[in-house]
């Protein structure tokens, strides 16, 4: 299992997304981006995730979840 990001319920705000400072690993980071609708996206770098949970569980809009290996989200 692996954490991925549910877009349609990212506000993807870098100054209010508490996942990104508690990530043990540095993994989620924002990323700006002029086609997005705010400016940005918050994304989750899969080469650094240890998959510890701790996005799903502190994401205050529930916009992380978890995903099977090898299934698209």
């Amino acid at each position: 299992m692996k954490p991925y990001i549910v877009m349609q319920k990212c506000p993807a705000m870098a100054d209010i997304c508490k996942v990104i400072p508690i990530c043990p690993t540095g993994a989620i980071r924002y990323v700006a981006d002029a086609r997005e609708r705010l400016g940005g996206r918050i994304v989750i770098e899969e080469t650094l995730c240890n998959a510890c949970g701790r996005c799903v569980t502190e994401c205050c809009g529930q916009a992380i979840a978890w995903q099977e290996e090898g299934n698209p989200a």
